[in-house]
């Protein structure tokens, strides 16, 4: 949570726009499309018609996919957001594209924060990517913020595990599975990795297993997520004096 937003109703602060896949499963506190995940208030849209299949796709969007991703993200405007996220990390292919034709800003993915990760670590290190299908999350993804491949080690849990069951065949959710599930990824990671130095997860549905992804890898390795990309997105869009600093000197 931002420290200047903590203490305060959430209902005093103006609404972030959150643009999902046209597709339900169940999503616990922690998943950005629950609003109860975030200390702000989120208004929420379907893109009518897209598939987890289309989103996750290697190369650029057909233009019709970006059509119906740009009409969801003017509906959120005319309802007032001051921003707007979006609810997988594979739409950094529509970030610029979304950025041009929104009248807000936009944040599409928690890849963009790579940049940043990198700028606050060793030049030798590296970031660990744990994505939905490491099979379709390639080079033309860090691309986008101008990462080379070369600087991270991306990889998935199993098409048949826990978190894919959940997403791509509305299976039951279980957070002990998952947890564990994304942890073993993140330890065998760093087991054959010794020069990572932060992991980003880039599935929105990983961020309520942040914590134990963290212990189980040791306090000493940041993981960011889309959590914390929003957060960090939301505290520049809504400056509030942090309570904490009582009234302005006179």
């Amino acid at each position: 949570m931002s420290a200047q937003l903590e203490g305060r109703d959430p209902s005093t602060l103006p609404p972030l726009g959150f643009i999902a896949i046209d597709i339900t499963f169940h999503r616990p506190r922690g998943d950005p499309w629950n609003p109860e995940t975030w200390p702000f208030p989120l208004i929420r849209v379907q893109a009518e018609g897209s598939t987890e299949a289309e989103v996750v796709r290697k190369g650029s969007y057909d233009p019709g996919f970006l059509d119906r991703f740009v009409e969801a993200g003017k509906r959120l405007v005319e309802q007032g957001c001051v921003g707007i996220i979006t609810s997988c990390g594979f739409l950094i292919m529509a970030q610029h594209e979304l950025a041009a034709r929104l009248p807000v800003p936009v944040s599409t993915s928690s890849l963009l924060q790579l940049p940043s990760i990198f700028a606050f670590l060793p030049p030798s290190k590296k970031v660990a990517v744990i994505t939905y299908d490491d099979s379709r999350l390639g080079e033309e993804h860090f691309q986008q913020v101008g990462i080379p491949w070369t600087s991270v080690y991306v990889r998935s849990p199993p098409a048949g595990g826990p978190l894919r069951r959940v997403i791509a065949d509305g299976g039951k959710y279980v957070h002990a599975e998952i947890a564990a599930e994304l942890s073993g990824v993140a330890k065998q990671l760093l087991e054959d990795h010794s020069d990572i130095g932060a992991i980003l997860l880039e599935c929105t549905q990983m961020c309520v297993c942040a914590e134990e992804i963290q212990a189980s890898v040791g306090p000493g390795v940041p993981v960011y997520d889309a959590y914390t990309n929003a957060c960090w997105f939301y505290s520049g869009l809504v400056r509030r004096r942090p309570l904490a600093w009582g009234p302005p000197d006179t």
